[in-house]
């Protein structure tokens, strides 16, 4: 197998093809970008939703709130559950192709689901293994594609995509709320798989990868965790994800119980998204020109902990919570973004499409558990009020915290010197 690192190092010399590809920074690569943008815009749409979704279930169809919120659990984890799959599609198939059947399967499954949403089999079954594979296979796609595009403008790029899954939660939101109050949930999820075929399909012609040379390792390199490197961060990026999925699901909850009227949780979440697609856009562009991506990732994990653990649990009022709900949005949301241009800075572009699959797959137990262990804490609290949400918050904060004690141990390891773009 060889060794971990002279492994990755070998991809390295890559970046001078990059250089020399004069396709790169130029257009063609900011068409790839609103391509994938453009699919991730409806595919995080749909995702951020499932809040509002599962409340219409429940009013109609008597199932429980937590078996329904495991639904929406299984669409969301095949977002990193099956990238290692994708990564294979990838590479047997190319990217269009690979595109192409995300887009499909995503809105097969809400499309078919519209006619039987009130059984929860068919619930499972095609929002959230239909929708969530297919999700899974234009997620990667949509993220890895812009990197060979760019040389001076890769977390810009990957920070557009992103953004357009932040922005594209907002819009969503507040369509999907509509749509449940003046139609039916039926229609609403018949409506959001049109939607996916009407966006996905078209964008997944132009999502593609450069002409510049493809690494031709086949299947998941598990040993390269030998580097310890890669193996830090991926522990420290891991225990991160645990909180990401937090603030979004408490939000609306949280918002409605101090303000009391039900359109401050609309409201609230449609915040937390725009300060995600703005943190999102802006850590791209601090990666490419101000602070280098590991180092925007450090802030990025800090803003998430910091305002978990210090602002949230004493957000007693609004204008407290607009302070957490704006700082803790750009956190959560710079953070997807970065982790592909952190890779690249470390071991090398060439290296994301073969790193990026087995540091998602770490993610699994985050995405999955993350929630639902907040969940328990907030139902085990014994306080009132603002109390009640604060061991979710302590928990949440401490997640990205102790993540964050491993990333600064592999900034270091990368570049001793402080001030400096890294």
């Amino acid at each position: 197998m060889g060794n971990p690192t002279q492994s990755i190092q070998s991809h390295q010399s890559d970046e001078f093809n990059i250089a020399e590809n004069k396709q790169i920074d130029t257009w063609r690569g900011w068409v790839v970008v609103a391509a994938a943008a453009s699919t991730v815009f409806v595919y995080l749409g749909i995702i951020y939703s499932w809040g509002l979704l599962e409340a219409s279930l429940v009013d109609t169809t008597g199932y429980s709130l937590t078996t329904l919120t495991f639904v929406g659990s299984l669409a969301t984890s095949f977002m990193i559950s099956v990238s290692l799959f994708a990564r294979f599609c990838i590479q047997r198939f190319g990217y269009q192709k690979t595109a192409l059947a995300g887009a499909f399967l995503m809105g097969l499954g809400e499309f078919v689901v519209s006619w039987a949403s009130d059984q929860i089999i068919a619930l499972f079954l095609l929002h959230g293994v239909t929708f969530g594979v297919g999700g899974g296979l234009s997620m990667f796609a949509c993220s890895t594609a812009p990197l060979s595009w760019f040389k001076r403008h890769r977390g810009l790029a990957v920070g557009i995509v992103f953004g357009g899954g932040s922005l594209g939660a907002a819009v969503f939101g507040v369509a999907t709320k509509y749509m449940i109050n003046n139609l039916s949930t039926a229609w609403t999820f018949r409506i959001l798989g049109v939607l996916v075929w009407a966006v996905g399909i078209p964008s997944s012609f132009f999502i593609r990868h450069s002409q510049m040379p493809r690494s031709k390792v086949t299947g998941a390199q598990w040993f390269l965790f030998r580097d310890r490197r890669l193996m830090i961060l991926s522990i420290g990026l891991a225990l991160s994800t645990f909180s990401i999925f937090i603030p979004p699901y408490f939000i609306p909850i949280f918002a409605k119980a101090i303000h009391g009227f039900s359109d401050s949780a609309l409201v609230g979440l449609a915040v937390w998204n725009l300060a995600s697609t703005i943190g999102r856009v802006f850590g791209g562009f601090a990666a490419d020109h101000l602070l280098g991506p590991i180092n925007c990732l450090l802030v990025s994990t800090f803003l998430t902990g910091i305002s978990a653990l210090l602002i949230w649990p004493f957000a007693s009022n609004l204008a407290v919570l607009l302070v957490f709900i704006i700082i803790n949005g750009i956190g959560c949301g710079s953070f997807f973004s970065l982790v592909p241009p952190v890779l690249g800075r470390i071991f090398g572009v060439e290296t994301i499409v073969e790193l990026l699959p087995m540091v998602w797959t770490t993610w699994f137990f985050g995405f999955f558990f993350g929630t639902p262990i907040a969940s328990s804490l907030y139902s085990l609290s014994n306080g009132n009020g603002v109390a009640q949400y604060r061991p979710a918050a302590f928990f949440a904060g401490a997640m990205s915290v102790l993540g964050l004690t491993f990333m600064l141990g592999v900034r270091f390891m990368v570049e001793k010197r402080i001030f400096v773009m890294v």
